[in-house]
């Protein structure tokens, strides 16, 4: 077993492409940086913000590269490595691993939508023979349509080196039932940002989500609530819940997330084809719901990516 750890607030950053669709590597260095400067726990390089299943393998590789240098090792880097086959997984695992990951983030298997508890473990452990890295399991039935259950995960955990899980089901009765039953195994991390503040109250180890992160440095909040009232911790709670929404459900998304960071200064650029920028309307709504969370002060002007 990994001696790997992972915990507090695991930072997917976004990928950032020009409006050719080009992508634009020193900006990203940028980004990890400024996500460093505000403290974090670790990074999932290539997760659902970081715009996994646009990346060619060059870039895959171009971005993790660009990653490690900027971490320098202070925490762990992972790479989201999954593809419908376990040979294309394995393929994108190895440039991972060769550009310096500490570990993969994994799914089982997209598109076909049904899988036995043999087949999604059979694949990730075909990708652990391959590249033998510590491995972030990466549970998202919304993205997979497959729900990778308890007994799914103690199988997976008896048959490679489970190191943590995001768990982005949004159903908080499996969430309790991982947490009781792996918390003491794996780093249980949550992924909606609803969940955050009591999933750590429960003993999860943090959480991988979209919304907190533009708290900056104030994010770190989000682990010390046991020292809030509780009237603190239902604000802090519901900043959160409604930055997670603004930027989930404004546009397709990581198009909301993206224009957030731009509108705080970040060179986050533009998702790249299928997903379209923000239109001026939506901007202006995720402006607004920003304002109202306190992210931005109201008379920051309006910025556009480019």
């Amino acid at each position: 077993m990994s001696d790997l750890m992972v915990s507090g607030q695991v930072i997917a950053p976004v990928t950032p492409f020009n409006a050719k669709g080009e992508l634009m590597v020193e900006h990203f260095g940028e980004i990890v940086r400024w996500h460093l400067d505000c403290g974090v726990g670790g990074f999932l390089v290539a997760g659902d913000n970081g715009e996994a299943w646009a990346l060619t393998a060059d870039e895959l590789g171009r971005v993790t590269r660009t990653a490690i240098e900027e971490v320098k090792g202070r925490v762990p880097v992972f790479v989201g490595a999954s593809a419908i086959t376990a040979a294309n997984s394995i393929a994108l695992a190895g440039v991972a691993a060769d550009a310096g990951a500490d570990g993969l983030c994994l799914q089982p298997q997209s598109y076909v939508l049904n899988g036995t508890t043999a087949e999604i473990v059979g694949r990730i452990q075909a990708v652990h023979k391959a590249v033998p890295l510590p491995i972030l399991l990466y549970n998202h039935p919304g993205r997979t349509g497959l729900n990778m259950t308890p007994d799914i995960l103690d199988a997976l955990c008896g048959a490679v080196p489970v190191v943590g899980l995001k768990e982005a089901s949004n159903d908080f009765v499996q969430l309790t039932r991982i947490i009781e039953r792996f918390a003491d195994r794996f780093a249980v991390l949550t992924g909606p940002a609803h969940y955050i503040i009591p999933a750590m109250e429960l003993g999860a180890a943090g959480y991988i989500s979209t919304g907190p992160e533009l708290l900056g440095a104030g994010a770190g909040r989000i682990l010390e609530t046991a020292a809030m009232t509780t009237a603190e911790r239902r604000h802090l709670h519901c900043t959160i819940t409604d930055a997670f929404t603004a930027v989930q459900f404004i546009g397709t998304r990581p198009a909301g997330i993206k224009a957030a960071l731009v509108m705080l200064g970040l060179p986050a650029g533009l998702p790249r084809e299928p997903v379209l920028a923000l239109s001026p309307d939506d901007e202006a709504r995720l402006r607004d719901a920003l304002v109202r969370c306190g992210i931005l002060d109201e008379a920051v002007p309006r910025r556009r990516a480019s």
